[in-house]
């Protein structure tokens, strides 16, 4: 049960951070691809979310007709998604960047190795900043739902999990070409 709460949070920690990207641009050196699985899209219209859901599950009829969603909290919900919007994309801004200046030295020569560390204890920082804004939010959500409504929420992602997964394996996932090192 814990696990299973942790993977929930963790999937809507996706879509807290689906606010940061606003766009996604591809990096030339990276292909589609690549691109794609650095910065973890799996949601409709390219945006990081619970998997199938996207960012604002709340508003899929599918999802809200499952858990028996209401007008007012679905309403509930996007103003808490939208009271946190800003400080979640902030925060997903600082972590690309901490992510950017780690990069930069790990690609040097000779990286410092108390540089390097000192910037994978910003990361890491940023990183815990990033993830205390989406509890937050996240527990906002978990108290405009109710208990069974969170059940069913629980029990619908789980079964997009497993559709998804075997989607995956049926269109080439372990035995398609593999993408290409990179440059």
């Amino acid at each position: 049960m814990k696990t299973l709460t942790y993977l929930l949070s963790s999937l809507l920690l996706m879509a807290g951070l689906a606010v940061a990207q606003t766009e996604n641009p591809v990096p030339p050196e990276k292909g589609l691809q690549e691109h794609k699985m650095r910065i973890g899209i799996d949601g409709p219209g390219g945006m990081p979310g619970m998997p199938g859901f996207g960012h604002d599950w709340w508003r899929n009829s599918e999802i809200a007709q499952a858990i028996n969603l209401n007008d007012s909290q679905k309403k509930q919900l996007n103003d808490t998604f939208a009271a946190h919007r800003e400080s979640l994309i902030k925060a997903r801004g600082n972590v690309e960047i901490e992510e950017g200046k780690l990069s930069d030295l790990l690609e040097q020569d000779r990286p410092d190795q108390g540089l390097v560390l000192q910037q994978l204890s910003a990361l890491q920082n940023a990183r815990n900043a990033m993830e205390n804004e989406f509890t937050v939010m996240s527990l906002g959500f978990r108290n405009v739902l109710t208990p069974d409504q969170w059940k069913k929420l629980q029990a619908v992602t789980r079964e997009r999990m497993h559709n998804m997964f075997f989607k995956m394996h049926r269109e080439g996932g372990p035995g398609k070409e593999p993408l290409p090192p990179p440059q």
